[in-house]
């Protein structure tokens, strides 16, 4: 072999250990921020990164500022363990859902109860508003097995969708506001349109062999993931509803799945008490955390320096990068 050609090699194996110690070299530390009084059962980032909203077994929803690490208000209304929550896409309004089978709609400055909408048979379990900048609508789904579409100004139902076989578990609305993706007991992934005169679902996504517990569009609405009660994450190509990739994230149930800004780098939690960064391009893991408690809820900042976790103790924490 020539020396240009040891060279060549040891300048690549050179640029293979740099990678991968940058990539290894990816370390968080874990502070807690404040406590609920009971399980932290979502967590939601708002746009521009400065807020937190946490909902909890306690029937109370929090929000907090994320570079001060502070508790802003806590929201009291609801009747019943608050299950999820939801940012507008203009970060002006909260909504909440709440097995008091009602969705609320606050504040996010003053706190205020805005308005209560009800219609919901069962338990609310997913809420998710649309993230256009008027905030128009707000989804629901049910253990009554319904999504609901909610017209904000009108404080009413707009439509109720129906073809799921048991509880519905999860709702996510696409970045772009043109469909709603909800998961269920049925290990199915169902997507619909959100034009208001169309009411069986595009498609279904089969593919889950456990119950699928949450479902997220990517910021551009190109790619789907959902998690579901054996640990597993599952990558699907939208609008086509292909899937790209399975992984075999954690050993226990994943609850919640977030993404970053750069739509390719996942975050997922589990009751398994880890926390693990993914690039969904690939199925690598990029960072794995034992966060030493049960982890119902999670949610990152657009960069992934700050991720945050919602836990059985009622704690909400935050992970900081620290490389």
């Amino acid at each position: 072999m020539t020396k240009f050609g040891r060279l060549i090699i040891l300048s690549l194996i050179s640029c293979f250990f740099v990678f991968n110690s940058a990539s290894a070299a990816m370390k968080y530390k874990m502070i807690t921020i404040g406590n609920h009084d009971d399980e932290v059962l979502g967590v939601f980032v708002n746009e521009d990164d400065t807020k937190v909203a946490t909902c909890s077994l306690d029937e109370t929803v929090k929000i907090w500022s994320i570079p001060e690490e502070k508790l802003l208000h806590t929201l009291v209304g609801h009747q019943g363990a608050v299950n999820n929550i939801s940012f507008s896409g203009n970060d002006k309004w909260l909504a909440s859902g709440s097995s008091d089978m009602s969705v609320r709609v606050w504040d996010v400055e003053t706190g205020k109860e805005l308005a209560v909408l009800r219609g919901h048979t069962d338990k609310v379990i997913g809420v998710y508003f649309s993230q256009d900048d008027s905030a128009t609508f707000i989804a629901s789904t049910s253990f009554d097995r319904t999504v609901k579409l909610w017209d904000t100004r009108l404080g009413a139902e707009v439509k109720t969708l129906r073809d799921h076989k048991k509880s519905i578990n999860n709702i996510a609305y696409s970045y772009d506001g043109n469909f709603l993706a909800s998961c269920s007991d049925d290990k199915s992934i169902k997507i619909w349109s959100t034009d208001l005169k169309t009411k069986e679902p595009v498609m279904t996504l089969i593919g889950h062999k456990f119950p699928v517990l949450t479902a997220l569009y990517s910021f551009d609405s190109k790619i789907l993931a959902s998690s579901d009660e054996g640990g597993f994450i599952k990558i699907w190509k939208m609008p086509d509803g292909k899937l790209i990739r399975t992984i075999k994230a954690h050993k226990d149930l994943i609850q919640d799945v977030s993404f970053a800004e750069d739509n390719k780098t996942l975050v997922s939690a589990s009751i398994d008490k880890k926390v693990k960064l993914w690039n969904i391009n690939t199925g690598t893991k990029l960072m794995e955390f034992d966060a030493g408690i049960e982890v119902w809820s999670v949610d990152l900042i657009s960069d992934y320096s700050v991720i945050i976790l919602g836990c059985a103790d009622g704690s909400v924490r935050f992970l900081k990068r620290v490389d």
